[in-house]
């Protein structure tokens, strides 16, 4: 038994509607996959990164001790009126 011919790769010829080299549902379909190969690359680049540096705060921090903050003062005229 031979393979079925819907299994065979589409060509030009087979379109009944030819818009071009290609129709407009191969070309939409070209360009989501395209768009979906840009964004997988993309988030691998990203996730890569942050792989590489997973560790390391993007800004330095200091953790200060409750003694060495500064002290609060609430003044009278600071104060939010109701």
């Amino acid at each position: 038994m031979t393979a079925p011919a819907a299994l065979e790769a589409p060509t030009d010829g087979d379109d009944p509607v030819p818009f071009g080299p290609q129709t407009v549902v191969q070309e939409a379909t070209a360009a989501g996959l395209a768009a979906i190969a840009r964004l997988h690359d993309e988030a691998l680049a990203a996730i890569a990164a942050l792989a590489e540096s997973w560790d390391q705060p993007a800004d330095p921090v200091r953790v200060l001790r409750t003694a060495e903050r500064p002290a609060v003062v609430l003044r009278p005229g600071n104060t939010a009126a109701a």
